[in-house]
């Protein structure tokens, strides 16, 4: 059987995006999805997210830091001093009063990286790194040694997300690196290719004999209608959600940003509440 299986990483809440490359994959016949992680935040998508992905039953589902970060901070470390982690805790506390707990614990189930095999060819599939969900050893310019890394000896690809740029090359030894860059937030080290922010995904055809083609695909959404969702929804930090649709830019680490607006918004007393602290 000839497989056609979308990979998608790193939606970080973007409900229109998904919507996007669901319906472009679809139209690809794509016959499997893999997810490699951070369905969540800062975007308005919450369990709509959920139910989207459910619906076209990926095989592969694993989780990112930014789960790993939601995790922590439902677990109650906070510091209410630092506005990044506000920020991230309030958003999270917009999450999780939308998310059912068996949900949420369904998620603190998934592992951050695995192993298939599809037609003979031996593929790992990683947030990252298969033992590390953060870091950034993996951004296109770094050490080669740390893509070995990334391989079982016997193993032909290895795909990994995180990094939400598009990448494809290959190890010391000739096995195939690929990062399908991201849905939700792309990102390139080159402007000319970082303004395209069009929702991100790849595409692989495996054949009988287990032989491999690449399609990075770019999928144009309306961002105007994500803002829309963002503003129905009363997502917090709406302003900041708008500069980064608009720019491509985060601001997760801007604390000369996020602080007037904690304050302004009462954030913090928020989280403080919300998570009993």
């Amino acid at each position: 059987m000839i497989h056609k299986i979308a990979v998608l990483a790193d939606i970080h809440g973007n409900v229109s995006a998904l919507q996007a490359v669901l319906e472009d994959a679809k139209a690809q016949h794509a016959t499997d999805y893999w997810f490699l992680g951070d369905l969540f935040l800062p975007g308005p998508g919450r369990s709509d997210l959920l139910t989207m992905l459910r619906d076209v039953q990926p095989s592969v589902w694993l989780r990112g830091n930014w789960e790993r970060a939601i995790f922590d901070i439902a677990d109650g470390d906070i510091h209410v001093d630092s506005p990044t982690d506000v920020y991230v805790a309030r958003l999270s506390q917009f999450l999780l009063e939308d998310l059912s707990a068996e949900d949420f614990a369904w998620l603190r189930t998934l592992p951050i990286s695995t192993q298939v095999t599809v037609n003979g060819l031996k593929i790992g599939l990683s947030h990252n790194q298969p033992d590390r969900d953060d870091g950034r050893d993996l951004y296109s310019a770094e050490a080669q040694a740390n893509f070995e890394h990334l391989f079982t000896p016997d193993q032909d690809v290895a795909i990994y997300g995180h990094t939400h740029q598009q990448v494809m090359r290959v190890s010391e030894a000739g096995q195939l690196v690929i990062n399908p860059g991201a849905t939700g937030q792309p990102y390139s080290p080159w402007q000319h290719f970082f303004d395209d922010q069009r929702a991100h995904y790849a595409l692989l055809e495996i054949d009988d004999a287990g032989r491999i083609q690449v399609n990075f695909r770019k999928v144009a959404y309306a961002i105007e209608s994500e803002l829309q969702r963002a503003a129905a929804k009363h997502l917090p930090y709406l302003s900041v959600y708008t500069y980064l649709r608009e720019t491509g830019k985060t601001s997760t680490h801007n604390p000369a940003l996020l602080g007037p607006i904690n304050e302004r918004e009462g954030y913090v007393d928020d989280v403080r509440r919300y998570f009993k602290l």
